[in-house]
């Protein structure tokens, strides 16, 4: 997987993060990271340990994967609205999906740790990068149209609750810690 520009959803093809974009990325995985830890009150990195690197092809393959499915859900949530209760979405019920793919890329053992003989989670990693990425991309974004703004503003809103939803799945947090979190 090459890291270069943002990637598009009529592209098709969904790069990691470079330069100045993976540096904001990363940062603003630290902070979000930083912000659970004070939540959870507990540090989160020792179930983050990726023991068996998903082979090179596999990874490409899982990683745009994942992106298409943010595209695919995000398009199908703009066309309907389904999932709009007042004036947000739930983002669960917007990538469910999603979701269950970032929980594929995780599985658990009956004991509820980690599955390291199965587990992708540096294809988890390598999207979480990207989202945040596309995070601060919308954030940057001054779309001059309202319409246009209130379109950018839902995807901005969207996407940063789903890094959330899944930096709480990479991290193992519990349902309890993740209903703290979502209170907050």
């Amino acid at each position: 997987m090459t890291e270069e520009a943002p990637s598009s959803p009529a592209g098709g093809d969904y790069q990691l993060p470079s330069g100045e974009r993976a540096v904001a990325g990363r940062t603003l995985i630290e902070e979000r990271l930083r912000g659970l830890r004070r939540s959870v009150d507990r540090d989160l990195a020792p179930v983050d340990v990726v023991l068996r690197p998903t082979k090179p092809s596999s990874r490409t393959h899982l990683f745009e994967e994942a992106c298409d499915l943010y595209w695919t859900e995000l398009d199908w949530e703009e066309q309907t609205g389904e999932e709009s209760v007042g004036e947000g979405e739930l983002t669960e019920m917007v990538f469910p999906g999603l979701l269950a793919f970032i929980d594929a890329l995780l599985p658990r053992n009956p004991n509820h740790e980690p599955d390291r003989d199965r587990e992708h989670r540096d294809v988890a990693h390598d999207f979480l990068l990207w989202l945040a990425a596309r995070l601060v991309d919308l954030r940057s974004e001054r779309p001059e149209d309202d319409a246009e703004r209130r379109r950018h503003r839902r995807q901005e809103l969207l996407t940063d609750e789903l890094i959330d939803l899944v930096a709480c799945r990479l991290y193992g947090l519990s349902s309890d810690e993740v209903e703290r979190i979502q209170e907050r």
